[in-house]
């Protein structure tokens, strides 16, 4: 018997409780032959079904299982394949850090050879810059010593000039007072 003479018998039942009237308190009468009929159907069909159920819940059961055999299978193998590509994961991120390592080696050996490199360019730098500033000292110095002597010769032969010239002035002084002095000591012989 299938499921839908389960149906179609609770389907009856419903109908003769919907059909009556409920007094104030909710109760309904109903006819006893018909509900007893409905019940002693339903009696004897509920075992059949249980049965059949029973049958059809194994059948479930056992396809479960099977799926279930299945599942853990597939489980399996993408957990084998998990666990293989965790291990080639893990490999190459074992080589990933060495190569990281060796990377990070590289780099602190460059960094200290570009320190040194830096340092020798720093010191030849400051080398170069003393032996230049005492090169300028050295020649700012004969620059000085030269202007110095020019100098003092330029001012021994200006004062060596300079005396002459004012010999040479006192003298026409000397003479103009003279020529002064004559004229005004005998103004006749020369006219006014």
């Amino acid at each position: 018997m299938a499921i839908s003479n389960l149906e179609t018998i609770i389907d009856n039942i419903e109908q003769m409780v919907e059909s009556n009237r409920a007094d104030s308190h909710g109760r309904i009468l109903l006819s006893k032959d018909g509900l007893m009929q409905l019940l002693g159907e339903l009696k004897t069909s509920l075992p059949r079904e249980i049965t059949r159920y029973n049958e059809k819940a194994k059948e479930l059961d056992e396809r479960r299982n099977e799926i279930l055999d299945e599942a853990k299978k597939s489980a399996e193998k993408l957990l084998k394949e998990a666990n293989d590509r965790k291990d080639k994961f893990l490999n190459e991120n074992e080589q990933i850090k060495i190569a990281n390592q060796r990377a990070n080696d590289i780099l602190l050996e460059a960094n200290d050879r570009a320190q040194n490199i830096i340092k020798k360019a720093e010191d030849e730098a400051i080398s170069l810059k003393e032996h230049a500033v005492n090169e300028y000292d050295e020649s700012l110095n004969y620059i000085i010593n030269y202007l110095q002597n020019l100098g003092n010769d330029l001012s021994n032969t200006m004062n060596l000039q300079f005396n002459e010239l004012r010999n040479k002035l006192n003298d026409c002084v000397m003479k103009r007072n003279n020529l002064h002095q004559t004229i005004n000591n005998n103004p006749n012989n020369y006219g006014n």
